[in-house]
């Protein structure tokens, strides 16, 4: 199967939103998915696609994670789609839903697929803006102050986001970092990721918008909005924080109190709640806090990394497909005119399974992440999730319930619809039997059923004696209103609102009277005194005199000169050919003197496709009268000259304490023997001794001579032009996994002695 297919996953959607208002093509967002869940299934794992002429150097691929997320993402969007075509055609503003649904669906999968920091933010940051459609589509004011509060937050993450991105390229020196180069990333680039994405997470206290956003949305755009677009935070954390490869007890400890906060604070606040698709926005954030809480958990305990890894996957794959099928089955409930027995049904199996009932998906998944719990310093805290379990049943009776009780409008047109959501139940059901081992199948039974048992001794209470019931809980319900915090702030800022209104009028009186006499006094001066000014200074005598002075003035300064400025030339010191060593082989000869515009650094206009680091080596002395001796001026500036690139050749510190200041590598066009550069590998260092580096400052000539071989040996590195940019990375990779190194892209001593020793070999290689 192509590796195309890791393109067309997010670009196919990109391109059907170019004609998703037009009325006929409203079954666009059902075809939508197909690409990406092609893409999932039939790849196979490590597939790999590199775009050096995308952006800064676009690099796709399907590793594990990406395949777990793509194939459940893919999943519910499509399920989603579905609904969304069939459940607002015909209605005048379906294009302009289709349109943000498209873009936010290529958005989401681009940032799976996408291995490199510019992807995950280019399709974030799509997904994040059409989100915004999707949340004010409906246009009357409860949509519109949910997507006001959305949009300050989103773009408040998106910002802290990029910040942290940026630093991550900037301390692992590469636009696609491994775990390795992210074991030393420092606590402000930790810190700025995780707040970051915690926003899109729902995290406390930036989780505010959920409870508004999925109410105010469609029941198609609050599927995904809550099945797959906040998964991209996690999805986030795990490729681009030092998950396994660096132990941080303190943001573990951090992330483990935060995830018990939002799990606690979203629980009791969901509780009493009547509206069926806010109790899922409150569940949601409940499930992504023990996510955040999981994290935490592996931060502080690397070892568990290959195992936490897998069961987030597993248990975010779980949380994805049940929830989207809960808010898609609201959707069904208002909406649907058939099929409303089977439409209820499907609810309570689904409920069931989000609240990890046995031989249920969410069993399984609950199975999958008791390891992680055990790993816990705090012993109470599988006490406490324990818990969380037996008010998630709770919650989810309350769903239920609400559910049946909610204000219906069917519709036809829905047959489309509820089958695509009776394929997603089947597959929740297959789950565990699939995905799960028997002895999954009744994990989590006690605190189920003790979270089903309260849930029905409050029913049975409702039914029978449904005046204790209202004298009692009926009075919490409503409480606290959708976005919680949010609610409870609006008093003091109203307060502080009124105050400065308030001060505003107490100023309004003294402002006025001091405008009033500023006026007056600048009406007076510009009258009087400006006036008389001006007409003297246009007087000959004055004007002369002053012009008199300043051209005197200026003048001097010609006559004076600067006494900063150093009038002696530098000094260039001789440099003679080279005495001591004679190389055997003729390419390696010294090279005729060359412009000095052939030894001139890189300049900071070529762009990449990796953040490099600093290639900071010392200008090197004159060794002894009989050593060898730089045969071009220009190459002496060559070996001494600081380069400051952006991607990421090796550091020019030393690997070894011992070299030969005499050594010297030649390297010399495969087509001009005349053409050749002479690099030495050994640098004396301000200690005095000498050491040798990794790699030699970067220089146009360098890069072109390395671009004349690629060329040759048939590496298209683009124009040869001595500018390292993508494609010339590109095919600095492709050379060394054709020799069998690793392919680092990056021009060290090691690709320039591959290189030298190919020519002198006579092989054949050249084209």
């Amino acid at each position: 199967m192509s590796v195309w297919l890791l393109l067309g996953a997010w670009v196919w959607p990109l391109l059907l939103a170019a004609g998703a208002r037009a009325r006929r093509l409203w079954w666009l967002p059902a075809v939508g998915a197909l690409p990406a869940l092609a893409a999932a299934l039939w790849l196979p794992l490590g597939s790999r696609l590199e775009l050096p002429w995308l952006l800064l150097g676009t690099s796709l691929g399907l590793d594990a994670l990406a395949r777990g997320f793509l194939l459940f993402t893919a999943i519910v969007w499509l399920a989603a789609g579905i609904q969304a075509a069939f459940g607002l055609r015909g209605r005048p503003d379906t294009g302009r839903f289709n349109l943000m649904f498209l873009l936010a669906m290529a958005g989401n999968l681009w940032l799976i697929v996408g291995q490199d920091l510019v992807s995950f933010y280019a399709g974030f940051a799509l997904m994040g803006l059409a989100a915004y459609g999707l949340i004010v589509h409906e246009g009357d004011a409860k949509a519109l102050r949910a997507g006001r509060v959305y949009l300050i937050l989103a773009l408040a993450g998106e910002v802290t986001l990029l910040a942290g991105l940026l630093m991550i390229a900037v301390q692992s020196g590469t636009l696609t970092p491994n775990r390795a180069q992210l074991a030393g990333l420092d606590d402000p680039a930790i810190a700025l990721i995780l707040l970051g994405l915690g926003v899109k997470a729902g995290m406390v206290p930036l989780h505010v918008w959920l409870p508004l956003a999925h109410p105010a949305a469609p029941p198609a755009a609050s599927a995904v909005l809550s099945g797959t677009m906040i998964k991209v935070a996690l999805l986030g954390w795990l490729r681009f924080l030092p998950v396994g490869a660096a132990e941080l007890p303190l943001w573990g400890d951090v992330l483990t109190l935060a995830g018990l906060v939002t799990i606690a604070l979203s629980l009791l606040v969901g509780l009493v709640q009547h509206d069926p698709k806010v109790i899922l926005a409150y569940s949601s954030i409940s499930k992504m806090g023990l996510m955040i809480l999981l994290l935490g958990l592996i931060l502080a305990a690397p070892d568990t990394a290959s195992l936490g890894i897998a069961a987030l996957t597993l248990y975010a794959a779980q949380h994805a497909l049940a929830k989207g099928g809960l808010f898609l089955g609201v959707g069904l409930r208002k909406a649907s005119a058939i099929g409303q027995p089977l439409v209820l049904g499907g609810l309570a199996v689904l409920a069931l399974a989000l609240a990890g009932a046995p031989f249920t998906s969410g069993a399984a998944a609950k199975y999958a992440i008791k390891p992680l719990l055990a790993t816990a310093d705090w012993h109470w805290i599988a006490g406490a999730i324990a818990v969380s379990a037996v008010a998630t049943s709770l919650l989810m009776a309350r769903f239920v319930w609400a559910s049946t009780r909610m204000e219906r409008h069917p519709e036809p047109g829905y047959g489309w619809p509820l089958a695509g959501w009776s394929g997603l139940i089947l597959l929740l059901l297959a789950f565990p039997f699939v995905l799960g081992q028997p002895a999954a199948w009744t994990t989590g039974a006690a605190t189920i059923g003790t979270g089903l048992a309260i849930a029905a001794a409050i029913a049975g209470t409702a039914r029978w004696r449904p005046e204790v019931v209202r004298r009692s809980l009926g009075r919490l319900v409503g409480t606290i209103p959708p976005g919680d915090l949010l609610a409870l702030a609006a008093a003091p800022i109203g307060g502080l609102r009124r105050l400065g209104q308030t001060g505003m009028d107490v100023w309004r009186r003294p402002r006025a009277w001091i405008e009033l006499g500023g006026r007056k006094t600048l009406a007076a001066l510009s009258n009087h005194s400006l006036a008389n000014a001006e007409r003297r200074l246009r007087r000959w005598p004055v004007a002369g005199s002053l012009w008199l002075g300043i051209a005197g003035l200026l003048l001097m300064g010609l006559l004076v000169g600067d006494p900063r400025l150093n009038r002696e030339a530098p000094k260039i010191a001789e440099v003679s050919p080279p005495s001591a060593v004679v190389p055997n082989d003729p390419a390696q000869m010294p090279a005729p003197t060359e412009p000095m515009r052939d030894a001139e650094t890189i300049p900071s206009s070529a762009v990449p496709r990796e953040g490099e680091g600093d290639s900071d080596i010392e200008p090197q002395k004159q060794p002894p009268s009989d050593s060898v001796r730089t045969a071009d001026p220009t190459e002496a500036l060559a070996v001494g000259s600081a380069v400051r690139t952006e991607s990421p050749e090796p550091d020019s510190q030393t690997t070894s304490q011992e070299c030969d200041p005499e050594q010297v590598v030649v390297l010399t066009s495969p087509r001009d023997s005349s053409d050749q550069i002479r690099l030495r590998p050994c640098v004396e260092q301000p200690s005095g001794e000498y050491a040798e580096v990794e790699a030699p400052p970067l220089t146009n000539r360098l890069v072109r001579l390395i671009q004349v071989h690629l060329d040759a040996l048939g590496f298209d590195p683009g124009p040869i032009d001595g500018l390292i940019g993508p494609r010339t990375r590109s095919a600095i990779r492709d050379y060394q996994r054709a020799k069998g190194v690793d392919a680092t892209g990056a021009v060290d001593f090691g690709l320039i002695r591959l290189l030298k020793n190919l020519r002198g070999s006579g092989q054949n290689d050249y084209k």
